[in-house]
């Protein structure tokens, strides 16, 4: 029995299909697992950033030295990077661990900039109004 071209090209694709099956589910599964980090690492930073802390070291690094200090408090922010608590972490995969530490790295950094340059452009107004209004010391650095 002889057997045609479309069943040789259809015998074919179920055999691709059927091999690639099981990695799309295992990339789909690692997305989700991906997907799952990212979301409960972001709202952990969330809960656990101190605003307060970096808007504060803007604000008096702005107020003290203008942008040149406040700056100091962004580079700070920028630098800094705190690492989850490990409670969170235990019982879960490693990749899971890797993009829950990843994901909760970067919204910390994001968050802890924000408050800094929010600190430290109010800093810096303050330190011009300041100098406006001919308030020593900062009155000797305001030129006009």
């Amino acid at each position: 029995m002889k057997r045609g071209i479309i069943f040789q090209l259809l015998a074919v694709l179920m055999f691709t299909l059927a091999l690639n099956m099981p990695l799309r589910c295992f990339a789909q599964q690692r997305n989700t697992v991906a997907l799952d980090a990212k979301t409960d690492a972001e709202y952990d930073a969330e809960d656990d950033v101190n605003t307060a802390l970096w808007l504060a070291a803007g604000g008096v690094l702005g107020i003290a030295g203008n942008c040149l200090l406040g700056s100091l408090a962004v580079g700070g922010a920028y630098i800094y990077q705190p690492v989850p608590p490990a409670e969170r972490l235990l019982g879960k995969s490693a990749e899971y661990v890797s993009f829950y530490t990843d994901a909760y790295k970067a919204r910390m950094r994001r968050l802890q900039l924000v408050a800094a340059t929010k600190g430290a452009a109010g800093g810096a107004a303050v330190f011009f109004l300041l100098g406006t209004l001919k308030i020593k010391p900062w009155a000797d650095f305001i030129l006009w």
